[in-house]
C-alpha cells in the first residue's frame, strides 16, 4: 500500500470518527505517519487516542467503504465506478478491486433498505387495523352502521347471485373472544369481519400497475373462464376456532372420506410423529396414531389410497443411513364409525417394506380410479428422492388391510431433482409431477410416456399440485419462491410451451417454504395460500392470502390477507359442508394448533 492510499484510508476513517465521536482537540501526533504504520501488520488504532482494537484488513476496508456511504464527503471510488457502469462504459479488468468495492457497498445498501421497507410494511399494517377499529367505533357512536371503506368491493352487476351470504354481526377485527375446552385440548375463538385490505396496500414489492394483458387466459369457450373486468377485492367475514393438536410443528392436513361416507374427515400429521383424524363439524379428534404405533419418526407426505386406506411416506433421511429395516411406506387402515357402541373411526398402521425405488420415496399421491369389477384394487403414484423416478403402484386391499402391492408402470422422467409433488388428472388419465428445481412434467398413465415437460418455471421447489374441484382442466402449483408463488395452468394447453393462465403471489424479502400447501375453495373461485411476510428479523406470519380468480386483475391487485394464527401456517384444506352450511377451512400452524374457519362474502 503506497503513501497516498494510506492517507485516503485514514481520511475515510477520520470522517467516520468525526461523525461518531464528540468534538475534541486533535494534536499533530494524532495524524502522524506513525499511527499508520501498524496497517502493515495485524491491526491499527481505529479511533486515535482511544483503546486500540485489532482489525483485520478485510474489516478495515469494510469500515472505509461504510464511511464513504454514510458521510457527506466527496464520492468514493465505488460511487465513481457505479457512475461509469451506469454510463455504459467498460471499466476494464484492471479495476477489479473497485468493482468489488462497488458491489459490496450497494449490496449493503440493498439489505439496509429492505429491512426498512419491511418495518414500514408492518407499521402500515398496524395502522390499517387501528384505523378500521377507529372507524367502527365512530360509526357505533353515530348509529350509522359500518362505514364504507375505500378498499371495499363496489357493487358489481356481474357478480354471481349465488355468492356466499352472511349476516354481519358488526364484530370487530381479529380478537380473542372466549376460551373453550374440547377433550384435552385448549381452544380459542377469534372473529374478524369487514373488509380485509388487499396486500398491495401494505406489502412492499406488489405493483398494482402491471398489465394483465401478457397472461395466457383459459379458453374463452369455457364457462369457468375468468371475467374480463371487475374488482377482485372482496369483503369477507371470518370466524375461526383454534384447537391445540400437536406437540411439535405440524406438516399438513387434508380432507378424506372414511368408509365411503358422504361426510368428510380431516387427516392431520406433524413432526411429533402423530397422525390424527378430526371431525371438522364437531371439531373433535376421533382417532390418532403415535410414533411408536407407526414405527417411523414422523410422516413426510401422505395421501388417500381409497376410502379405507391411507398411504404415508416416512421422514426422508439424508445420506445413506436409510436401511431396509425402515418401512418404505406405511399404510393406515381406516375403520369407519359403526352404529353400535363404537361411534368414532379407528386407525391401524401397516408398515410395508417393498418399493420399486432406488432409495427413499419422497412423495405419494392417490389416483381416483379403479378398474371395473375390482373394488379391492387401487392405484397410487410415488416419486423418488434419490432416483427421481415416478412409479404407479397397484394396491390390492381387503377391507382396511393391504394384501399385496406391485409396481405396475415406471413413468419416463426427465427430472434431475427430487420429486416433491404429484397429481393425477382423471379426465385425460395423466400423471403430473413437480420437482425440487421447479420442473413440471406430464406422463400418460397407460403407456408411461412423457407427454410434456415444462422448463424450470420458477427454479424453486414445487410444493403442491392441486386440480380445481369444479374444473379439472385447471392445475394450481405452489413453489418456494420470493414472488409468483402460485401458478395456475390450463391443461388443455401444453405445459411445455404455454405460460400460466394466472400467476399469483407477492414479492417478499424471504422465500416461502415448499411445505406450504395451497388450496382451492370448493366453489373453484377462490385460491388460498399460506403466506409468510416480513423478514427473518421481523416476521409477520400466520397469514392466509386470498385471490378471487374470476376477475382478470386478481394477479395485479394483490391478495387479501386473513390471520387465523399467530405463527406460520403450513397447510390449508377444506371440508365439505354439512347440509346447507358452508365449507370449513382447516389450517395447521406452527403454534401447534388446528384452525377451523367459516367465512362468507359480505355483500356491498
Amino acid at each position: 500500500m503506497n503513501l497516498s492510499s494510506r492517507f485516503a484510508l485514514f481520511g475515510n476513517r477520520s470522517a467516520e470518527n468525526k461523525k461518531t465521536q464528540p468534538p475534541r482537540s486533535v494534536s499533530g501526533a494524532d495524524v502522524g505517519l506513525s499511527n499508520l504504520r501498524p496497517i502493515r501488520t495485524t491491526g491499527s488504532s481505529v479511533n486515535p487516542g482511544t483503546k486500540s482494537e485489532q482489525c483485520p484488513p478485510q474489516k478495515r476496508r469494510h469500515m472505509a467503504e461504510s464511511s464513504d456511504s454514510d458521510s457527506g464527503t466527496a464520492p468514493s471510488s465505488a460511487d465513481s465506478m457505479m457512475d461509469t457502469l451506469l454510463a455504459g462504459q467498460d471499466p476494464g479488468p484492471q479495476h477489479v478491486e473497485r468493482l468489488q468495492a462497488a458491489y459490496r457497498k450497494h449490496r449493503r445498501l440493498y439489505r439496509k433498505h429492505s429491512k426498512l421497507a419491511a418495518k414500514a410494511s408492518n407499521a402500515m399494517h398496524l395502522a390499517t387495523k387501528m384505523l378500521n377499529r377507529a372507524l367502527k367505533a365512530q360509526s357505533g357512536k353515530d348509529g350509522e352502521g359500518p362505514p364504507a371503506r375505500a378498499n371495499q368491493a363496489p357493487s358489481a352487476p356481474d357478480r354471481d347471485a349465488d355468492d356466499l351470504e352472511c349476516q354481519s354481526d358488526g364484530s370487530g377485527d381479529f380478537s380473542v373472544k372466549s376460551e373453550q375446552h374440547t377433550m384435552d385440548f385448549s381452544s380459542e375463538t377469534c372473529v374478524a369481519s369487514g373488509t380485509i385490505p388487499p396486500a398491495s396496500r401494505f406489502v412492499p414489492g406488489t405493483d398494482s400497475r402491471d398489465s394483465s394483458a401478457a397472461r395466457n387466459p383459459p379458453r374463452q369457450g369455457d364457462d369457468k373462464a375468468l371475467r374480463a373486468s371487475g374488482c377482485a377485492v372482496r369483503a369477507y367475514q371470518f370466524s375461526t376456532l383454534r384447537h391445540k393438536a400437536f406437540q411439535l410443528k405440524p406438516r399438513a392436513a387434508f380432507s378424506c372420506s372414511v368408509g365411503g361416507k358422504a361426510e368428510q374427515k380431516i387427516v392431520a400429521y406433524g413432526m411429533d410423529g402423530t397422525v390424527q383424524i378430526w371431525d371438522p363439524h364437531t371439531q373433535t379428534r376421533e382417532a390418532s396414531l403415535t410414533r411408536a404405533e407407526l414405527g417411523i419418526e414422523y410422516v413426510e407426505d401422505m395421501a388417500q389410497v381409497n376410502s379405507n386406506v391411507l398411504a404415508c411416506v416416512p421422514k426422508i433421511v439424508s445420506g445413506d443411513t436409510h436401511t431396509s429395516s425402515v418401512a418404505d411406506i406405511v399404510f393406515i387402515g381406516l375403520n369407519p364409525p359403526s352404529t353400535g357402541k363404537q361411534s368414532k373411526a379407528t386407525m391401524e398402521a401397516q408398515p410395508w417394506v417393498q418399493s420399486p425405488h432406488v432409495g427413499q420415496i419422497s412423495v405419494v399421491s392417490g389416483m381416483s380410479c379403479s378398474p371395473p369389477g375390482h373394488s379391492g384394487r387401487a392405484f397410487i403414484l410415488t416419486g423418488g428422492a434419490k432416483d427421481k423416478d415416478i412409479f404407479m403402484w397397484t394396491v390390492e386391499t381387503q377391507g382396511a388391510r393391504i394384501v399385496s402391492t406391485s409396481a405396475t408402470r415406471k413413468m419416463v422422467s426427465d427430472h434431475t431433482a427430487r420429486i416433491t409433488a404429484l397429481c393425477h388428472e382423471p379426465g385425460s388419465n395423466r400423471a403430473l409431477a413437480g420437482s425440487a428445481n421447479g420442473r413440471v412434467s406430464a406422463n400418460d398413465i397407460a403407456s408411461g410416456k412423457l407427454i410434456a415437460s415444462g422448463a424450470h418455471l420458477s427454479k424453486c421447489a414445487i410444493g403442491s399440485m392441486t386440480l380445481c374441484p369444479t374444473n379439472t382442466n385447471m392445475l394450481m402449483t405452489s413453489s418456494a419462491s420470493k414472488s409468483e408463488q402460485v401458478r395456475i395452468y390450463d391443461l388443455r394447453q401444453s405445459i411445455s410451451c404455454s405460460k400460466p393462465a394466472i400467476t399469483l403471489g407477492i414479492h417478499t424479502p424471504r422465500c416461502q417454504s415448499r411445505y406450504s400447501r395451497s388450496a382451492w375453495h370448493p366453489d373453484g373461485r377462490l385460491v388460498m395460500y399460506p403466506f409468510r411476510d416480513g423478514t427473518s428479523e421481523s416476521p409477520r406470519d400466520g397469514l392466509v392470502a386470498i385471490w378471487d380468480t374470476r376477475y382478470a386483475r386478481c394477479d395485479t391487485e394483490g391478495p387479501q390477507l386473513y390471520s387465523p394464527h399467530s405463527e406460520t401456517i403450513w397447510s390449508i384444506c377444506f371440508a365439505s359442508a354439512r347440509g346447507s352450511g358452508r365449507p370449513t377451512m382447516v389450517t395447521v400452524s406452527s403454534d401447534h394448533c388446528m384452525g377451523f374457519s367459516t367465512f362468507a362474502t359480505l355483500q356491498s
